[in-house]
């Protein structure tokens, strides 16, 4: 993916996600599945584990392994932002086109660079 400028999260970040411009919300993925499934190239299971109702090392959240590098991964990066039941994965870049993207589908409120009151908002965004 070109470069893409970021704005400071919003949020605090999983530490295992990539660095970049997408990424998981600390303690806020609640282990749907759906991003994993929807973005595979992108989105994958922690590392972290724990036991959980007879699961034996059950993953404790999603986390952004990779940032997108072609269109189709940005695009399903951006349809598992939009779908996740929690809105867990969230955008800070500033990609004109990313951004129209999340406008489009109503979810602008998970870019950082758009939501009201957001310091880090670059000016003509």
């Amino acid at each position: 993916m070109r470069h893409d400028p970021i704005v400071q999260p919003r949020f605090e970040r999983y530490p295992d996600n990539a660095p970049g411009s997408f990424y998981v919300i600390q303690d806020q993925c609640i282990l749907c599945a759906l991003p994993p499934e929807t973005a595979p190239r992108s989105i994958t299971w922690s590392d972290q584990t724990f036991r959980f109702n007879g699961c034996r090392d059950c993953p404790t959240h999603c986390r952004v392994e990779r940032q997108p590098e072609t269109d189709e991964e940005v695009a399903a990066l951006i349809e598992a932002a939009c779908a996740s039941c929690v809105e867990a994965i969230r955008y800070c870049g500033t990609d004109p086109k990313i951004l129209a993207s999340f406008r489009e589908r109503g979810y602008e409120r998970l870019c950082d660079a758009l939501v009201q009151g957001s310091a880090a908002t670059p000016e003509g965004l």
